[in-house]
C-alpha cells in the first residue's frame, strides 16, 4: 500500500515537473507577451512623470523628460564601469541565468552573520526586470512574476543589451536618469571620459544616489558626510574589482587615496524653484520608501503623477511682485543711468521668461521711443518668436519714482520733470528688462521698465504648513533663497521672544523697561541700541511689540523667567538638561553636574557672584520690608538697580576708547558716555560712596570748598557733600556727576554740627542724604543689611545647589535663553539658533520658510510639520500634496505631524499684538493699502466701503540694514461672512537683501522692513484676496459697524483700552473696547477686574511641552 502511494506521487511529481516546465516554456519563449518587447521597453525607458498644481490639472513640469535624457548603447559604456558595476551589484552577471542561486545563498548567510540585511541577492538582470515592470508589492507572488520577467529578459536578450537597460534607466537625481546623465551631473563629462574612481563611484551608488548625492544636501555638514559614504562606498567597490582580477594593485591603491572629482555639470535645462524643490522632495528617504511599498523601486521609469500644493495664480503673483519689489528698491539704492545699466545687462547671463504674457520679466531691445507731452510710448522688440509690447507713461511711474528718492531723498516726489530726466537714460538699440503688466484691448503687451537688480530677495505662502507659493528670487532658478537661505530676520523675532515671555508667566499688559541699559551676561556687557528715537522709558510688552521696542524686548529676554516660582523654575531647567540629570533613578553627583555647568555654559560661581546672588535675593523678598519702614518710595529705584559685577573694566573700557581716539564721530561719542553713565551707576558703586561718606563725616578735615556753585572741578576728585537748590536734598556724589545748580556743603561745618547734636538726630540726618541721587542712605544701610545677611545664609550652601542657582543671574539667563532655542526648534526652526540676549532683535540666521513657519504657529497655536524617520525635519515635503499611478491611484501622501505648541489664549494675545502692529505700528502700510474689492458691478457696495482687511504681521529690520523682512497673517473667512477667523488663514513672508550682506542705505534712504518687503507682501495678500474670492463670501448687509473684523473664540479675553501715547498702557480706571474695534487702541488679554476699576492680570504656566499634543 505504501509503495504504492509512493510511486502515485512520484509519478504526480515528475507529471507537475514537466506541466510546470512546460508553463515556463510557454510563458517564457513562446509567449513572452508585448511587455517583453524591445518597443515597450524603449517605451518604458523613455516615459516621463508630470508634476502638477495643485488643482491636480494645470500642468508645472515634467520630470525624466527627453531634454533630461542621455541614452548610451552598449558599445559606448566604458570597460571599467561594466567592471565596476558587475563588482558592485552581481559578480556572476555573464554566468548565470537570470537569477543566481549561488549569490543568494552567500547573501542569505552573511546577512543571518549580521542580524541585518548587509547583502542582497537579486542579480542586475532581477534588478532590471523590477525596475522595468513595476513589482505589485512584496509578495512571494510578486517576487516570483519579477523571476519570470528576469528569466525572459535572459531568454530575449543578450547580456549586454539587458546592461544596456539597466545602464539607461538607474535614478540619478529627482530629475535625471542613466549612465550618461550621471556621469555629467557628478563629473561634467561623458561617459567614455570616466575615470577609474568616477565609475566605480556612480556604480557604487546605483541603489542609493541619494545618500551619496552630496549635490542634494543643504548643509555643509549633510554635504561632507555624504561624500564621506561615498568614499566609502567606493572603496567596497574597488576591493571587489581587485578581488575579482578587474584591476591590479597599483590601480586598487591610486583610486583607493584619490579623492572622488566631484565637478556637477548642466543636465538638460535649469528647473524652476517649484520644479526644484518638488525634485528634492521625490529623492526623499521617506517618500522613496513609500513608494517601494507600493512596488515602485525606480521613480525614474514609474511614470507616476506628482500633485503640488501650489497655486498656479497665486505663484505667478508672488514670484511677480517681488521681482518688483526687487526692481524697485534697486533703482532706490543704485539709480538708472544708462552706462551703467548697459554694462550690466551685457554681462547678465539670465535669459529671462521665455513666453510673452502677463506677470512675465523679459529682456528686450527698444525699437522706438515717442514722446508727445506726457504721453510715452517705447516699442521693446523681443524677437521673431515673441514679437513687440510698449512701454507707456504708466509703465515708467514706479521707476520714477523710485530714481527720483535714489537722486535726491526719500521725501521727494516726482514731477514731469523726472520722466524727460528719464528718459534721456534709454534709447533706441539699448537692451532692456521689463515685465508684463497687461495686455490692453488689442493684446499689445503693456510693458513697465525694470532694473534688473543686485538686490535679492524672497517670498514665501504657508497654509497649515503647506507651501501654497514660492518665489527664491529674482531668476525663478537655482538657489531657492526662501527655502534654504539664512538671513538675520531682525526684529520679527521679538513675537516670538513674547510668546516665550507668555508661556513662562508675563502678560501683554505687563510694564517693560525701555530706557537705555546695560545688560551683562557671561561677563560680557550688551547694549542694545533703539532704531528710532525712545518716546517712553516704561511700555507694555504689547505696545514693545506695536512700536518694535529694541530695549524693552531685550529687557524681556533678559527677564523671562522673573514670574517662574522656585517649582516652575526648577521645571523649566529641567526640561532644558540645567539640573543634575537623573539616570535610572540616581541622580548625577553634585561634582559632575557642577563641572558641567561650569565648563559648558560658563557658570562661574565665586564669592563675588555669591554675593551678587544674595544681592538679587534680597531684592526679591525686601519690597514689604521697605513698605514697613517708610521706605516704599524708594523701591522703583531699587528694583532697577544693577548690582553692577564687573562694571569697573567695563567703565575702564570704555574711558580708554573716549581717551585714545580723539577723532571718534559725534555719535559715537555720545553713545560712549551713555555707556560711561549706565556704567557708572550701580549698587556697588553706591556702596563706594556710603563708605567714603563714612570717610567724609569722621576722619580728620581736609578742606574741600566753602559754599558757591560746582564749577570746573575734575571728575576724579573725591566726592563730597552737595545742596540741590530745586529738590532741597542733600546729596552724596562725584561733582562731575551733579545736576546743575547744586552747591557744596562745606564739609568742616557739617562735622560740627553733626557734633552738636544727639545720636538720634545724627543718625536722621545722615539716613536723608542721598547717595549718588538715588537712594537714600537709609534704604542703603536697609537693603545693605539684608544682603549681609541673605549672603551669609548662601555662603553655608554648595555654590551649585538649586537653592543658589535660582539666584544667580547668568543661571537664569541662561535658562531663559535656551527655553528661546527649544521653543523655536519645537515650531520647526532647523537652523542653528545661540542663545544670546540679541535673540528678540533677530541676531541667528534662519530661513524664510522657518519664520513663516513660526508665524503661523504664533497666530494659530499650531505647528505643522513634515518629518524623515530620523526626525529632521523634510521642508520639501510640504510642497507635495500627493503622488498618483498613471490611472490616478493614490499612492502617497506626506505624513504631516500637526501639533498643538502654544496654547489657545498665548496665540490670541500675540496674535492681537501683530494685529495692533498693523493697525497702530510699523506695519501701517498694510492696513491703508489692503482692501477689499469687486470683480464686477455686483460688487460695488463692497468698493465704495472700502472694507479694511484684518492683518497680522511685524516688520524685521536687521542691524545696519543687511536685510529687511515682513511676516504676517492673513485670516480666513468666518462660515457666516461677517468677519474672518483664525483657522485656515494664509502665514505670508517676503524678505529683500544682498547676499554678500551689504547694507541697504543710500543718502537718506535706509531699507527698513516697512520700505523693503512691506509692499511686496501688501500686494501678495491683496493677490490671495482676489484668487481666493474672499468678496463672493462676504455680505456687506451682515457687517458690524466696524466693518470686516476678526472673531476670535471667547475663552476669556478682555479688551482693554490703553494710551498709545504714553506707551500702550491701561487707561485708568479700565475702560473695555468692543473687540471688533479696529480704530481704538487696545490690548486684548486675561485677567479679572478689581474694584476701583483696577485690573488684575493672568498668569499662565504653559511651557511648550504642555501643549505637544498631536491634534492631527
Amino acid at each position: 500500500m505504501f509503495k504504492k502511494l509512493f510511486y502515485t506521487l512520484l509519478i504526480f511529481l515528475i507529471l507537475a515537473c514537466f506541466g510546470g516546465a512546460g508553463t515556463l516554456y510557454w510563458l517564457i519563449v513562446v509567449e513572452p507577451g508585448e511587455q517583453i518587447s524591445l518597443e515597450n521597453i524603449r517605451r518604458i525607458l523613455g516615459r516621463e512623470s508630470p508634476v502638477y498644481y495643485s488643482d491636480g490639472v494645470t500642468p508645472l513640469g515634467v520630470f525624466f523628460a527627453d531634454a533630461h535624457r542621455q541614452y548610451v548603447e552598449y558599445e559606448e559604456i566604458p570597460k571599467t564601469f561594466i567592471n565596476a558595476l558587475i563588482a558592485a551589484e552581481d559578480n556572476r552577471f555573464f554566468s548565470h541565468y537570470g537569477f543566481d542561486f549561488t549569490g543568494i545563498t552567500r547573501a542569505a548567510i552573511k546577512n543571518v552573520q549580521a542580524r541585518r540585511v548587509i547583502q542582497g541577492g537579486s542579480t542586475l538582470t532581477q534588478q532590471t526586470a523590477k525596475n522595468l515592470f513595476k513589482r505589485e508589492g512584496r509578495s512571494f507572488r510578486a517576487k516570483f512574476k519579477e523571476l519570470l520577467f528576469a528569466l525572459k529578459l535572459e531568454y530575449r536578450y543578450s547580456k549586454e543589451q539587458i546592461l544596456e537597460f539597466y545602464i539607461n534607466q538607474f535614478y540619478v537625481s529627482g530629475n535625471g536618469l542613466g549612465l550618461g546623465v550621471a556621469a555629467r551631473y557628478y563629473f561634467d563629462k561623458g561617459p567614455a571620459e570616466l575615470t577609474l574612481i568616477e565609475s566605480a563611484y556612480i556604480a557604487a551608488s546605483v541603489k542609493r544616489p541619494n545618500y551619496y548625492n552630496p549635490f542634494i544636501k543643504k548643509t555643509s555638514e549633510a554635504i561632507s558626510e555624504a561624500k564621506k559614504r561615498g568614499k566609502s562606498r567606493v572603496a567596497y567597490v574597488l576591493k571587489a574589482m581587485r578581488e575579482l582580477g578587474m584591476i591590479n594593485e597599483y590601480e586598487y591603491n591610486a583610486a583607493l587615496v584619490a579623492d572622488i572629482p566631484f565637478n556637477k555639470g548642466t543636465v538638460g535645462y535649469s528647473l524652476d524653484y517649484v520644479m526644484e524643490m518638488v525634485t528634492d522632495a521625490v529623492s526623499s528617504e521617506q517618500l522613496i520608501e513609500a513608494l517601494a511599498v507600493q512596488g515602485i523601486e525606480n521613480i525614474a521609469t514609474s511614470g507616476i503623477r506628482i500633485v503640488t500644493t501650489v497655486d498656479k495664480d497665486l505663484q505667478d503673483k508672488t514670484l511677480y511682485y517681488l521681482r518688483k519689489q526687487l526692481s524697485h528698491l534697486d533703482v532706490r539704492l543704485r539709480g538708472y543711468e544708462r552706462g551703467d545699466v548697459q554694462a550690466e545687462l551685457k554681462l547678465t547671463e539670465y535669459s529671462g521668461d521665455l513666453v510673452l504674457e502677463e506677470n512675465a520679466f523679459l529682456f528686450g531691445v527698444i525699437q522706438s521711443i515717442k514722446q508727445d507731452n506726457a504721453q510715452v510710448e517705447i516699442v521693446v522688440d523681443f524677437g521673431r518668436q515673441s514679437g513687440t509690447g510698449l512701454i507707456d507713461r504708466d509703465g515708467l511711474t514706479d521707476i520714477i519714482n523710485a530714481r527720483v528718492k535714489w537722486q535726491k531723498n526719500r521725501w521727494s516726489e516726482a514731477s514731469e520733470e523726472d520722466l524727460t530726466n528719464l528718459l534721456t537714460q534709454v534709447e533706441e538699440g539699448d537692451r532692456v528688462w521689463v515685465s508684463v503688466r497687461k495686455m490692453n484691448a488689442e493684446q499689445i503687451p503693456l510693458l513697465d521698465l525694470e532694473r534688473f537688480p543686485r538686490v535679492k530677495g524672497g517670498a514665501i505662502v504657508m497654509q497649515n504648513g503647506q507651501i501654497i507659493s514660492v518665489a527664491g528670487g529674482i531668476e525663478n532658478r537655482f538657489f531657492n533663497r526662501a527655502v534654504y537661505g539664512k538671513r538675520t530676520m531682525g526684529s520679527s523675532y521679538k513675537p516670538f521672544v513674547y510668546a516665550a515671555a507668555l508661556q513662562l508667566g508675563w502678560n501683554t499688559g505687563d510694564i517693560l523697561s525701555n530706557k537705555r541699559d546695560v545688560f551683562v551676561y557671561q561677563n560680557q556687557p550688551y547694549f542694545p541700541r533703539p532704531d528710532h528715537k525712545i518716546d517712553h522709558e516704561k511700555v507694555s510688552m504689547s505696545w514693545a511689540g506695536v512700536r518694535s521696542e529694541n530695549v524693552a524686548s531685550v529687557w524681556l529676554a533678559a527677564h523671562l523667567c522673573d514670574h517662574l516660582s522656585r517649582s516652575r523654575l526648577a521645571d523649566v531647567a529641567a526640561h532644558l538638561d540645567l539640573v543634575p540629570r537623573v539616570v535610572d533613578g540616581e541622580q548625577e553627583p553634585y561634582r559632575l553636574f557642577r563641572s558641567r555647568i561650569r565648563d559648558r555654559y560658563g557658570i562661574v560661581i565665586d564669592q563675588d557672584v555669591l554675593r551678587k546672588a544674595a544681592y538679587r535675593k534680597t531684592m526679591q523678598h525686601i519690597e514689604e520690608d521697605l513698605i514697613f519702614e517708610g521706605l516704599d518710595a524708594e523701591y522703583d529705584a531699587l528694583k532697577n538697580l544693577h548690582y553692577g559685577l564687573g562694571f569697573k573694566g567695563f567703565l575702564d573700557r570704555v574711558k580708554r576708547e573716549l581717551s585714545d581716539n580723539k577723532n571718534l564721530r559725534k555719535s559715537r561719542k555720545d553713545e560712549l558716555q551713555l555707556r560711561k553713565k549706565l556704567l557708572s551707576h550701580s549698587y556697588l558703586a553706591l556702596s563706594k560712596l556710603r563708605r567714603e561718606l563714612n570717610h567724609f563725616l569722621e576722619d580728620e578735615i581736609v578742606p574741600f570748598s566753602s559754599f558757591g556753585v560746582v564749577t570746573d572741578i575734575g571728575e576724579d576728585e573725591r566726592p563730597g557733600l552737595f545742596h540741590n537748590n530745586v529738590t532741597g536734598k542733600l546729596i552724596f556724589d562725584f561733582p562731575s556727576a551733579l545736576p546743575a545748580g547744586s552747591v557744596v556743603v562745606d564739609r568742616q561745618r557739617v562735622q560740627r554740627y553733626l557734633a552738636g547734636i544727639e545720636n538720634s538726630q545724627k543718625k536722621m540726618f545722615v539716613e536723608a542724604i542721598r547717595l549718588a541721587d538715588s537712594l537714600s542712605v537709609a534704604a542703603y544701610d536697609f537693603v545693605s543689611f539684608h544682603v549681609e545677611q541673605d549672603f551669609k545664609q548662601m555662603r553655608n550652601l554648595l555654590p551649585y545647589s538649586m537653592e543658589v542657582l535660582e539666584y544667580i543671574d547668568d543661571y537664569r539667563i541662561l535658562i531663559g535663553l535656551k527655553y528661546l532655542v527649544a521653543f523655536g526648534k519645537s515650531l520647526g526652526i532647523e537652523s542653528p539658533l545661540e542663545p544670546v540676549l540679541s535673540f528678540p532683535l533677530g541676531s541667528n540666521s534662519v530661513t524664510l520658510l522657518e519664520t513663516t513657519r513660526v508665524y503661523e504657529a504664533l497666530v494659530t497655536g499650531k505647528t505643522t510639520l513634515f518629518r524623515e524617520e530620523n526626525s529632521e525635519i523634510n521642508n520639501t515635503l510640504a510642497i507635495i500634496d500627493r503622488i498618483e499611478s498613471e490611472d490616478g491611484f493614490l499612492l502617497y501622501k506626506p505624513e504631516k505631524e500637526t501639533a498643538e505648541i502654544i496654547a489657545p489664549e498665548i496665540a490670541l494675545a500675540v496674535g492681537h499684538i501683530l494685529e495692533n502692529t498693523v493697525k497702530f505700528g510699523t506695519g501701517r502700510y498694510a492696513n491703508k493699502h489692503v482692501k477689499l474689492t469687486g470683480e464686477d458691478t455686483a460688487d460695488e457696495m463692497i468698493d465704495e466701503l472700502a472694507i479694511s482687511v484684518p492683518l497680522l504681521g511685524k516688520t524685521g529690520t536687521a542691524n545696519l540694514y543687511t536685510n529687511a523682512s515682513f511676516f504676517g497673517y492673513l485670516p480666513a473667512l468666518n462660515s457666516a461672512g461677517n468677519g474672518m477667523a483664525i483657522d485656515g488663514g494664509y502665514a505670508v513672508g517676503v524678505y529683500v537683501g544682498y547676499d554678500d550682506n551689504k547694507e541697504m542705505r543710500q543718502k537718506t534712504t535706509r531699507v527698513t522692513g516697512a520700505v523693503g518687503a512691506l509692499p511686496a507682501w501688501t500686494n501678495i495678500i491683496n493677490a490671495i484676496l482676489k484668487e481666493k474670492e474672499y468678496v463672493t463670501g462676504i455680505d456687506p448687509v451682515d457687517l458690524s459697524f466696524y466693518g470686516l473684523g476678526l472673531n476670535r473664540l471667547p475663552i476669556g479675553q478682555v479688551n482693554l483700552e490703553v494710551a498709545e501715547n504714553e506707551g500702550g498702557v491701561f487707561v485708568s480706571p479700565i475702560s473695555k473696547i468692543d473687540p471688533l474695534d479696529r480704530y481704538q487702541p487696545s490690548i486684548m488679554t486675561f485677567g479679572s477686574e478689581e474694584q476701583e476699576k483696577m485690573f488684575d492680570l493672568s498668569r499662565m504656566y504653559a511651557p511648550f511641552w504642555q501643549n505637544q499634543d498631536i491634534v492631527q
